[in-house]
Order: structure tokens, then sequence, then C-alpha cells
């Protein structure tokens, strides 16, 4: 009879390479955080500035140790300044300038609403929209008699010729669109529902 031999199994450990990567990390620690790390905590190991260690001086407990940034007159505040210092001269002399600024006004001045037309400048306004829609434009007609377009389109709305030219030109850019377009405008429209039954 032949004999079977039977070889000892080797540890689950000393094989890595079947370990999952979450008992590997557990086990063995990556070099690569190790250096990132070590990396790290060399780069911190910065030395305190002079005036922040000890002095033979006494201090008051305020301590002003401003960054590095460009020389400004302001960089040191007024009250760390000596009394003889040249830079209280020059802060005045900037203050005083900055006293009276020469800035432009934040707000546009609005203008003021004009009671101008006539009731025959009206009827001209609607004689002009409905006999030629296409020259005479709501711009056009608001730059002529001095008025705003919303005024134009409350006295008189276009003629059905320009709205159906109008729907015409709308109806070939709609046929151009995409599903994703046509599915956003269509959202658009329901989103405008909703918001006016107030869902």
């Amino acid at each position: 009879m032949a004999t079977i031999s039977v070889v000892p199994r080797r540890p689950l450990l000393a094989l890595p390479f079947l370990l999952p990567s979450w008992c590997e990390s557990a086990t063995v620690t990556p070099r690569r955080n190790q250096s990132s790390y070590r990396r790290t905590k060399q780069r911190l190991r910065v030395k305190p500035d002079a005036s922040f260690g000890p002095s033979d001086q006494p201090r008051d407990g305020i301590i002003f140790n401003p960054p590095s940034s460009a020389p400004s007159v302001y960089h040191t505040p007024t009250k760390f300044l000596p009394p003889d210092d040249v830079r209280r001269t020059l802060r005045q002399d900037t203050s005083e300038q900055a006293a009276e600024p020469d800035f432009p006004p934040v707000f546009n001045k609005t203008q003021e609403k004009k009671y101008h037309l006539t009731p025959a400048d009206i009827e001209e306004i609607r004689r002009l929209r409905l006999g030629d829609p296409m020259t005479w434009s709501r711009w056009k007609l608001a730059k002529r008699f001095q008025c705003s377009p919303i005024f134009i389109a409350m006295v008189c709305e276009a003629s059905p010729q320009k709205k159906e030219i109008q729907k015409q030109v709308l109806e070939a850019v709609q046929s151009r669109w995409g599903v994703k377009r046509r599915m956003a405008r269509e959202d658009r429209q329901l989103r405008k529902q909703a918001w006016s039954s107030d869902e």
C-alpha cells in the first residue's frame, strides 16, 4: 500500500496575497503612508518667530506679529507705533485725502416719467404698428416717440400677420430642438403651471 504524506499547511498570515485589503492594512502599515506622514511632520517643524519666545524685558501681554506682506503705511496699527514715528504723519496725510472720496454715486438716477404723448401721437403709433409691423417694431416706435416699449405694447398689439410670422419662426426654431432641450422646455412649462396653482 502506498502511504500518503501529509504536508503541513502554512498559516494564513504567512500568505499576505491571500488576505483581504482590510486585513493587510491592519497588520502591515503601507510604506507610502509612512513616508507621507514623515514628510508632513518634517514640514511642520518650523521654529517659532523670535517675538513669541521668552525675552528679558517684561511684556504687557500683547504680541503683534503680522504675516509677511507688501509694505504699507497701514501695516502696523497706530497703537504699536512710537510717538515720533514718520508713519504717523503719513497716515494722517492719507486719512485726510481719504476723507473726501471722489466716488461715483452708488445708485443711478431714476428717470422721471414723461407724459408728453397726445391722443394724436397714440393714433399715429397704432397706424404705424398695424400698417408695417416688420419695419415699426416696438423698439423703433419707442425710440421715435421717446417712450418705453412697454407703453407701446399697452397702446397697440401687433397685427395678425406679424403674429403668424412670429409663430412660424418659433416653429422653425423648435423643429431643430433635440430630445433634451424639448424635455427641458416641457419641464419648464410644467413648473410654471405648478407655480400658478401654488403646488
